[in-house]
C-alpha cells in the first residue's frame, strides 16, 4: 500500500479544485497523486492515498466525522483532527464558558446601547442613537445572506434612519455605520467622530475587516473614547461574519464542508461554462482566471477573492446565458467559490474549536478513555473539564514574557528582556504553570518596566491614568482655566459645578455647564464659556467616582477608605488578568464577595503623568497641597506648581535623588524615545562644552525646544516627495529601477499621501527587504510591515528598525533576527544599497545584527 503524506494544513478542498487540473486540461478529476501536500505526519501506511482522500477531502470532513459517527475511529485520525484544532484554535477576543458558546444568536439590542453610550461619550447629548427595541427587521436585514452586502446596507440606513426620526444631520454617520458593520469600505472617521482633513479621508476609509492595518494612523487620531468604540465597532462586525461563516446554527466544520460542496458545484458551472465557449482565447481566459485564484497568477502571487470576483465580471459581462447570472449572482453576494482558508477565519473564537474538540472526545471517550482525562487545572474545569481543552484554552500571559529561569536571565543575553518569577523550578507546561509560575509578581515586573515616572519629580512613580486623584486633578485644572462671559468662576461656582455636574455625569458638555449656572441665578441667559480644547465638551470626567459609586457605594466618599480605593484602581490598571485582579482584591478585607466579583470585571487603562507625591504632598507655607489649592483657588497647575514653595520642594527632592545616581544613568531612566535620549546626550555634551569654554561657569538655565512628531504634519508628505526625488536622481540614479522612479513620479503626480508603507516601497527599490522580490505598489496593504530587531527584545518603531515584506516571510520571521536568515543572501544588495542611501547606516546595523551580539549592542540599539 502506498504511504499517504497527511497535513494538519489540507484544509484546501482537493479531489475536484486542484488548480493544476486546468493547467493540464484534464476533464476528469484530479487523482489523489496529484495533490500538493506539505510532507508533515507520515500516519497511514495500511490504505491507499486515494481511499484516504476519498472518505475525508479536507480536515473539516474528518472533524465532522469524528463528531457525528458513532463508531471507533483509527486513533491516528482522531490525532491528525485535534492537532489541527490546536494549531488553529482561532482568537481569543471573546471570553465566555466555550460549553454556552452560540456563535449564531446575537443580541443587536445589547450590543446598540453599547455602541449608543459610547457615542455619547465621543459626540454630545445630540449623538446618533441607534434603535434599542424591537429591532426583529434590523437583525432580519443585517443577517439576510441571500442579499448582497450592498443591498442589505442600503436597507438597513433607511431603516435605521426610520427608527430614529430621519435626522438627516446624522444620516452620514449612520451609513458608514452600516457599511462598517457589514464588512464594506466605511468612512470609519465619521463613526469615531474624528475631525480628519480632506486630503486624508480616503486613508480612512477602509473595511473593519483590514483594521490592523490602519491602526497606526489612527491612533496618533484617536482619544480613550473613540478607541473603546471603535473596538466595540470591530467587535460587531466579527461577530456578524461569525454569524455568516456558521449559518443557521450550523458548526463550524459542518459550515467548511458545506463551503467544499458548493466550491465543487461551482467549479462543475466553470467548467462547464468554459466548454460552451467557441472563442478559444476567451476559454482560456475562463480557466486561468481561477488557475490565478487557486494557484497564484504568472508572477506567484497569489490573488484574492475579491481579484477573482472582478476577472469573472469582466468576463461575463453582457452574458445572458442562464449559466452566465447563475454564476453572477453566486458573485454579487459573494457566495462563488468559497475556499475553506480565508482571512474570514480570523473572526472564529477558540470557543467555537473547542467545541469540536469536546464533541469528538465525548464521541469517542467510550473507546479511548484516556481521551477524556480531567483538566488538571482544577479551577478551570468548569469551562475545559478534559484535560486536552487547556491545549485549547491556554496562553501564555503577555506580561510574563519569555520563560527562562533566574540563571538563565543572568547568564543570557536574552536575560536582560526577562522578567518572569518562578515559584519553583522544572519544566512549564499548560498544565502546572500557576505552580511553576508567579502571575502577580511576574505582571508587576512587567508593569514596572514599561511605566513612566513623573514629569518634575524624577524617579517617581506616576497615577493611574483613571485614579480618583487624577481625575479629580483633571476635572480641577480644567474648571480652572475656563472663563465664563470672559470670567474665571469663582470657587463656590466651581465647587458646585464640579458635585452637581461632574459626578453625575460621565461626558460633561458646554451645554450642561450652561445650563447649572443659569439655574442658579448665576447668570441670565445661556453664556459663552471658553477656555476649553474641544468647543463643546471638557475633556475630563469624573467616569472612575461614577463606576466605583455604584459598586461601593459609601465607602467611595469615605477618606478613610481612599487609600484603599487607589489600590483597587491601581491593581485595575497593572493587572489585565482578571484572575490576579482578584486575588489582589483579597487583601481589601472590608470588600465583600459581591464587590470584589463586581470591581474584577472592571479594566483601566494608561497611565498619568504626575505622581500623588507631587499633587498631595508636597505642601507650601500655608500647608497646602496643589490638590487643595486646586480646589481653592482659582489657579491653573502650572501657575500653582511654579510658586516659590513648590518650585524650591520639587528641586530640593529631584537634588536628594542626584545623590546616588549620574546625569547619564538618570537619563537612561527616562521615559522617553530613544530618540529623545540621543538628544539629551547631545545637549549635555554641548553644554559641557560651553562651560569648558567658560571657565567652568554654570548655566543658570538651559532652554530646549522639542520639534513635534511628523505623523500629522502635512508638510511630510511633501518632504518625503523631495527627499526621495533628490536622491532618485543623485546618489541611487544608478540603483534604481527606472519602473520604480516612474512609479514614484506617478504618485507626486495623483498628490498620494506617502505613508511609511509607500516610503518603505521605494526605499526598497520596489522589493522585498529579505527576499529581494519585487512587490505591486498597487497592492501595498496586503504586505507587511516587519521590525527588523524584534518587538521582544526592543520597542523601536522608527524606519531604521522597519522594513516592508511579504506576509508569509514575516510570518516565517517570527522574533528571528534578519541577519541570522537572509543575510547570507541579501548582505550585498544591503549594503549598495546602504551606498546608494538608500538605507541609512543604522538600518543597515540592525539587518546584520546577529542574536549573539545583542549585549554587546544594547547600548546603540537604544540610543541611536
Amino acid at each position: 500500500m502506498a504511504t499517504a503524506i497527511i497535513t494538519g494544513d489540507f484544509d484546501e478542498p482537493i479531489s475536484a479544485i486542484d488548480a493544476s487540473f486546468f493547467a493540464r486540461q484534464k476533464a476528469s478529476n484530479v487523482s489523489p497523486k496529484d495533490t500538493k501536500f506539505v510532507t508533515t505526519y507520515r500516519l497511514f501506511s495500511d490504505q491507499s492515498d486515494g481511499e484516504l482522500y476519498e472518505k475525508y477531502p479536507t480536515i473539516y470532513h474528518l472533524r465532522q466525522a469524528l463528531m457525528t459517527e458513532h463508531r471507533q475511529f483509527d486513533l491516528r485520525e482522531i490525532y491528525l483532527a485535534i492537532h489541527h484544532i490546536v494549531k488553529y484554535r482561532g482568537n481569543f477576543l471573546r471570553s465566555g464558558n466555550p460549553q454556552k458558546f452560540q456563535p449564531g444568536k446575537l443580541d443587536f439590542n445589547e450590543r446598540f446601547t453599547r455602541i449608543n453610550q459610547a457615542w455619547l461619550g465621543v459626540f454630545d447629548e445630540l449623538a446618533p442613537q441607534l434603535p434599542e427595541e424591537d429591532l426583529e427587521d434590523v437583525t432580519a436585514i443585517i443577517l439576510d445572506t441571500t442579499r448582497s452586502r450592498l443591498d442589505r446596507q442600503r436597507d438597513l440606513v433607511k431603516q435605521l434612519m426610520k427608527m430614529t426620526g430621519n435626522q438627516k444631520s446624522w444620516k452620514p454617520v449612520l451609513t458608514a455605520f452600516c457599511k462598517a458593520i457589514l464588512g464594506l469600505k466605511a468612512q470609519v472617521y465619521l463613526v469615531l467622530g474624528l475631525d480628519v482633513a480632506k486630503e486624508d479621508q480616503k486613508s480612512l476609509t477602509f473595511s473593519l475587516a483590514d483594521i490592523e492595518d490602519h491602526r497606526d494612523d489612527l491612533a496618533a487620531l484617536m482619544d480613550e473614547k473613540q478607541t473603546a468604540l471603535l473596538e466595540k465597532l470591530v467587535d460587531l462586525q466579527a461577530a456578524i461574519q461569525l454569524t455568516e461563516i456558521m449559518p443557521d446554527g450550523k458548526g463550524f466544520s459542518e459550515s467548511m464542508v458545506q463551503s467544499y460542496v458548493n466550491h465543487k458545484e461551482h467549479l462543475c458551472w466553470l467548467k462547464e461554462y468554459a466548454t460552451v465557449q467557441t472563442d478559444e482565447q476567451r476559454r482560456t481566459k475562463v480557466l486561468l482566471a481561477y488557475d490565478h485564484y487557486i494557484d497564484g497568477n504568472d508572477k506567484g502571487k497569489a490573488e484574492t477573492t475579491g481579484d477573482f470576483y472582478n476577472e469573472l465580471r469582466r468576463l461575463l459581462k453582457g452574458d445572458t446565458s442562464e449559466l452566465a447570472q447563475k454564476m453572477m449572482n453566486a458573485i454579487e453576494l459573494e457566495k462563488f467559490m468559497p475556499k475553506q482558508r480565508t482571512k474570514g477565519n480570523g473572526v472564529i473564537p477558540y470557543q467555537v474549536h473547542q467545541q469540536e474538540l469536546d464533541a469528538i472526545i465525548e464521541n469517542q471517550k467510550d473507546y479511548y478513555p484516556f481521551l477524556a482525562a480531567p483538566n488538571p487545572v482544577v479551577e478551570d474545569r468548569r469551562e475545559q473539564p478534559y484535560k486536552l481543552d487547556e491545549l485549547v484554552h491556554f496562553r501564555v500571559p503577555y506580561y510574563v514574557g519569555p520563560m527562562i529561569t533566574a540563571e538563565e536571565q543572568a547568564k543570557t543575553a536574552a536575560g536582560q528582556f526577562a522578567w518572569m518569577v518562578r515559584k519553583e523550578p522544572g519544566d512549564i507546561t499548560v498544565w502546572n504553570f500557576d505552580k511553576k509560575v508567579d502571575r502577580v509578581a511576574s505582571a508587576t515586573n512587567f508593569i514596572a518596566r514599561m511605566k513612566t515616572t513623573d514629569t518634575y519629580l524624577i524617579g517617581e512613580d506616576v497615577l493611574p491614568l483613571q485614579s480618583l486623584i487624577y481625575q479629580r486633578f483633571m476635572v480641577l485644572n480644567e474648571l480652572n482655566g475656563i472663563r465664563v462671559n470672559g470670567e474665571r468662576l469663582r470657587r463656590d461656582q466651581k465647587q458646585r459645578l464640579y458635585n452637581q455636574v461632574f459626578k453625575t455625569r460621565r461626558t460633561v458638555s458646554i451645554k450642561a455647564i450652561q445650563e447649572n449656572l443659569v439655574n442658579h441665578g448665576d447668570v441670565d441667559k445661556r453664556p459663552v464659556i471658553e477656555g476649553l480644547a474641544d468647543p463643546k465638551n471638557f475633556n475630563s470626567s469624573l467616569s472612575t467616582y461614577q463606576d466605583l459609586k455604584a459598586i461601593l457605594s459609601t465607602a467611595v466618599d469615605d477618606p478613610k477608605r481612599q487609600v484603599d480605593i487607589e489600590k483597587i484602581v491601581n491593581w485595575s490598571t497593572v493587572f489585565e488578568d482578571q484572575r490576579i485582579f482578584k486575588d489582589k482584591l483579597q487583601e481589601i478585607g472590608w470588600l465583600t464577595d459581591t464587590q470584589r466579583n463586581r470591581l474584577s470585571a472592571k479594566r483601566y487603562r494608561g497611565w498619568g503623568r504626575l505622581s500623588a507625591r507631587l499633587l498631595t504632598e508636597i505642601q507650601d507655607a500655608q500647608g497646602q497641597s496643589i490638590m487643595d489649592q486646586l480646589w481653592q483657588t482659582q489657579h491653573t497647575f502650572m501657575q500653582i506648581v511654579h510658586e516659590p514653595d513648590y518650585a524650591a520642594a520639587i528641586t530640593a527632592i529631584n537634588a536628594a535623588g542626584f545623590k546616588d545616581r549620574t546625569l547619564e544613568t538618570t537619563i537612561d531612566e527616562l521615559y522617553t524615545s530613544p530618540q529623545n535620549k540621543k538628544a539629551l546626550r547631545q545637549i549635555v555634551a554641548v553644554v559641557r562644552d560651553i562651560q569648558a569654554a567658560r571657565h567652568g561657569q554654570v548655566p543658570s538655565r538651559i532652554f530646549i525646544e522639542a520639534a513635534r512628531g511628523a505623523m500629522d504634519n502635512p508638510q511630510r508628505t511633501r518632504r518625503r516627495q523631495k527627499q526621495l526625488t533628490d536622491l532618485f536622481a543623485d546618489r541611487a540614479k544608478e540603483i534604481v529601477s527606472q519602473t520604480v522612479t516612474e512609479e514614484l513620479k506617478d504618485q507626486i503626480a495623483d498628490k498620494a499621501k506617502f505613508t511609511d508603507r509607500l516610503l518603505l516601497y521605494f526605499l526598497q527599490n520596489g522589493r522585498d527587504m529579505y527576499t529581494n522580490e519585487k512587490l505591486n505598489i498597487d497592492r501595498l496593504s496586503q504586505y507587511d510591515i516587519d521590525h527588523i530587531l524584534p518587538q521582544s527584545l526592543i520597542k523601536d518603531d522608527s524606519l531604521d528598525n522597519r522594513v516592508l515584506v511579504q506576509q508569509r516571510i514575516n510570518r516565517d520571521k517570527n522574533d528571528s533576527f534578519a541577519a541570522d536568515l537572509y543575510a547570507s543572501k541579501m548582505q550585498g544588495t544591503w549594503e549598495l544599497w546602504r551606498s546608494a542611501g538608500l538605507v541609512s547606516a543604522r538600518k543597515l546595523r540592525h539587518l546584520l545584527m546577529r542574536a549573539d551580539e545583542i549585549s554587546m549592542q544594547q547600548g546603540s540599539l537604544i540610543v541611536s
